[in-house]
């Protein structure tokens, strides 16, 4: 009896579908500044193939399907305020799993808040936008009486990592010489100010 060709041509087809269906790359995404995810909105998307774009979720995963097995994909990862950046990655027969740590050039950090504490420098650090909000006379009053600046960066801050990093310092150093009765006249803009 001979095999029919049709019903063998359906199962291998069937077979390669699923075979390159379960190829698929998982990754985490992480700040360097913190060990978690950026405190950013996150693009992926893969260069070789022109796959569309993904967004990772709020842990900072994501997942691309549908590629192909033993194959070398180039990612490249953007999110606000990092510099973008490309990974490789090469799949297996199945689920790939990698973690991306992503790298962030801080002008802002713990360590510049010692420093601009020190200095007599320090500042509170807001996000902004196109239109700042002006201080107004209660704002100039806390400045002095706290001797400490607030400084908006409008349009063009620097990743948001960044900012958490210099303003919990901050926030460490004021609690430290004043107590908590600062953080009752405070702005209520200044970032992550609990």
């Amino acid at each position: 009896m001979k095999p029919n060709n049709n019903i063998f041509t359906v199962i291998m087809i069937f077979v390669c579908g699923l075979t390159y269906a379960q190829v698929e790359i998982r990754g985490t995404i992480l700040s360097e500044l913190t060990g978690k995810k950026p405190d950013a909105e996150i693009y992926i998307q893969e260069l070789q193939t022109r796959h569309p774009g993904t967004i990772a979720d709020s842990l900072g995963k994501f997942r691309l399907k549908n590629l192909e097995p033993n194959q070398k994909y180039v990612l490249k990862i953007s999110a606000f305020g990092f510099p973008t950046q490309e990974f490789e990655v090469t799949t297996n027969n199945g689920i790939t799993n990698e973690l991306f740590v992503l790298k962030a050039d801080c002008e802002f950090d713990a360590e510049k808040a010692e420093s601009d504490w020190k200095n007599g420098t320090p500042k509170l650090l807001l996000f902004g936008s196109i239109a700042p909000i002006a201080n107004t006379k209660a704002d100039k009053r806390f400045e002095r009486k706290y001797n400490i600046q607030y400084y908006d960066f409008g349009d063009s801050p620097p990743a948001m990592d960044c900012l958490k990093l210099y303003n919990e310092r901050m926030f460490k150093l004021l609690d430290d010489k004043y107590g908590p009765q600062w953080r009752k006249k405070v702005r209520s803009d200044v970032e992550y100010l609990k």
